[in-house]
């Protein structure tokens, strides 16, 4: 079964849910459970940069503390949130990745960006909730 599991959720409601399912999956696998958000990255001055992680992280580490999660599991970051996950993934050895996708019509109602970027990136398994 799964060692590690990372979660990537976004600040909002939905990634709160999407987080609650990665825990309980993670209980019955008896596995080790890893948060991040990724901030987009952009070419904004670092200052500004630095204020929307300080916006997002207390947000992201509520959510796990809910769940009681470890602070020491929660991670913001800033890039390609496929490349960022996959990488975070990469270094933390986990053996799947939980993200949560949106319902859209026509080709995103497959799958969308960066669930597909992880999914065709990721060295690790992949598993997506519907959201």
């Amino acid at each position: 079964m799964y060692k590690t599991i990372l979660c990537a959720i976004e600040d909002s409601e939905e990634g709160a849910s999407v987080l609650a399912k990665a825990k309980e999956f993670a209980q019955v696998c008896n596995a080790k459970l890893l948060v991040t958000h990724i901030i987009s990255y952009s070419l904004l001055p670092k200052d500004y940069q630095k204020e929307l992680k300080e916006n997002a992280l207390p947000s992201i580490e509520s959510k796990a503390a809910a769940l009681d999660i470890p602070l020491k599991n929660v991670s913001v970051k800033f890039g390609k949130a496929y490349e960022q996950i996959c990488l975070l993934a990469e270094k933390k050895n986990a053996d799947l990745i939980i993200l949560g996708t949106h319902s859209k019509k026509g080709i995103q109602a497959l799958i969308g960006s960066t669930a597909n970027g992880v999914a065709n990136y990721a060295k690790c398994d992949v598993t997506l909730i519907k959201v």
